[in-house]
């Protein structure tokens, strides 16, 4: 594998390619699938981990126009937590592999690194806070997509653009395509 992107071969730039497009893809669906239950609005996040089933309503009461949403229990939220705390911090990590192939500054990679670590850290005990802390918290797994989302287009965008638009010349020199 080469130490930087823009002089890689033409098989291993193809591979990256695929992997990072594939990622933004998969990205975008875990984004969608999350804006479908919430919205992005702390009020429904909340809603979704605690639910809207109170057992002190009478059996009378009438129904919540959203429906019955039952609150997520501790085996439903440790079966999603134990397949997220293996897959996304591997993902990030190949992603962020790859990051540092580019020509990126260090510093810039360095705050991109963190902000994923940061990001990650705030999905991963987001719904747990939510559920068993305080519905305050669901801003802070809004904010965890905000920063995640911010991370993951530069770690594809500036390898691709690193990649196919870059092109370095003898003597270290970079210039565009």
């Amino acid at each position: 594998m080469p130490k930087r992107l823009n002089s890689a071969s033409l098989s291993n730039k193809l591979a990256i390619s695929f992997f990072l497009i594939l990622m933004g893809l998969s990205m975008g669906i875990a984004f969608w699938m999350f804006y479908q239950r919430t919205g992005f609005s702390p009020e429904r996040v909340a809603l979704y981990y605690l639910g809207n089933v109170r057992e002190d309503e009478p059996e009378d009461a009438p129904l919540p126009e959203e429906g019955l949403i039952f609150p997520k229990n501790s085996r439903e939220m440790a079966e999603v937590l134990h397949v997220h705390a293996f897959t996304i911090p591997l993902i990030f990590f190949v992603l962020s592999r790859i990051l540092n192939m580019t020509l990126m500054r260090d510093g810039l990679r360095v705050a991109t690194h963190v902000t994923a670590f940061v990001g990650i850290v705030l999905n991963l005990t987001g719904p747990w806070l939510v559920r068993y802390a305080s519905p305050g918290f669901s801003a802070w797994l809004v904010a965890s997509y905000v920063l995640l989302g911010s991370v993951i287009i530069v770690y594809i965008t500036c390898p691709m653009y690193e990649m196919w638009g870059v092109v370095e010349k003898k003597g270290g020199k970079s210039f565009r395509r």
